[in-house]
């Protein structure tokens, strides 16, 4: 998920690709892949960035703490 919002992040120019690149390098053989059946944790933050849209007003700090909610909870289960 994450290496997923990273490439995101790259492809649409917001991404320092060498700094990337030389962590992924630092970081090789110490670090584990493993496929979850729901959303992690960690991944809660870039989860909320995801497709973020701009809504003015009141609304738009309603509806982000609900989709935190949402998905803290679906993290912590």
């Amino acid at each position: 998920m994450l290496l997923r919002a990273a490439r995101a992040d790259a492809a649409s120019g917001l991404l320092d690709i060498r700094r990337l690149g030389e962590m992924l390098s630092r970081i090789e053989g110490r670090i584990v892949h493993k496929a979850l059946d729901h959303v992690s944790p960690l991944a809660v933050p870039v989860m909320l960035e995801i497709g973020r849209e701009q809504i003015h007003g009141e609304a738009s700090e309603a509806l982000l703490a609900e989709v935190e909610a949402a998905l803290v909870k679906e993290a912590m289960q």
